[in-house]
């Protein structure tokens, strides 16, 4: 059975996709997407009543033909622009999933979008909550993790350690 978080997490991502991308994706994978190689990331991180980090990663393979649907044209657009097509994916999921744990009325500060590589965070965070959709052949895979503090305010400590 989902979290809760699990569930918003997995709104958040596959409305997103759906809405911003045009994208109907499956939210049961097949072998092949289960397989996929995700090889390419970018992170939002946020702070407000909670704070911490949306990571979305992605099959590199799926890139094109997200960028060309957020962009409503078709073409051999650069990595650098499939990437930042990425990064706004995530920074919307992050803006969607935020009111769902915090409230309609909290305030968040998103950073922009950045490449996400591991070890490079600034902040310790911990994972909790993981979502995942097929598309085409490849899939897309995002995780919320949240600061020490956040965890402790939101009674979710014993359960993510």
């Amino acid at each position: 059975m989902l979290s809760t978080m699990e569930r918003f997490l997995s709104r958040a991502l596959t409305a997103t996709f759906e809405e911003l991308a045009l994208i109907c994706p499956d939210t049961k994978l097949s072998a092949a997407q289960s397989e996929a190689v995700v090889d390419v990331a970018v992170t939002v991180s946020f702070n407000g009543p909670i704070s911490g980090r949306l990571v979305l990663r992605a099959s590199s393979e799926i890139l094109p033909c997200i960028t060309e649907n957020m962009l409503g044209a078709d073409g051999a657009y650069p990595l650098t622009v499939q990437r930042d097509a990425l990064g706004e994916l995530a920074n919307v999921i992050c803006g969607n999933l935020l009111p769902m744990i915090g409230g309609a009325e909290a305030v968040f500060v998103l950073s922009a979008p950045h490449e996400y590589v591991t070890g490079g965070e600034p902040q310790r965070c911990t994972p909790v909550s993981r979502a995942c959709i097929g598309i085409d052949t490849g899939r897309a895979v995002a995780q919320l993790l949240l600061s020490d503090d956040s965890l402790q305010s939101l009674g979710l400590a014993a359960e993510a350690a």
